[in-house]
């Protein structure tokens, strides 16, 4: 007797929700990332030689963490549109097994 196996297409389908959920979060840390973290002259105070190089490590950070977002960002896509793909093939099969069953 050959072994079945069976896919969850609905389960499949809330991954890829998710996934697509969590690259719309990530436009918002993106955003805070690149734009809600200013570090003005003078903020830290002034007079002192380390508060320029807090200002550039600060700088040096942000570009760092919105580099790491947007590639988060590109991963979590690539992996919704491969879950989609999947899904896809799936469904498509199933439709082809019914409809040879007629």
């Amino acid at each position: 007797m050959a072994e079945e196996y069976r896919v969850d297409l609905s389960a499949l389908q809330q991954v890829i929700t998710r996934l697509n959920s969590l690259v719309d979060t990530m436009d918002g840390v993106g955003v805070t990332a690149e734009y809600k973290t200013e570090l003005p002259e003078g903020y830290l105070g002034q007079g002192f030689a380390e508060e320029a190089g807090l200002r550039g490590a600060h700088g040096e950070l942000k570009r760092e963490i919105a580099d790491m977002v947007a590639e988060l960002k590109r991963m979590i896509a690539a992996a919704g549109k491969n879950s989609a793909a999947v899904h896809d093939g799936y469904e498509s099969r199933e439709q082809e097994v019914r409809e040879s069953m007629r």
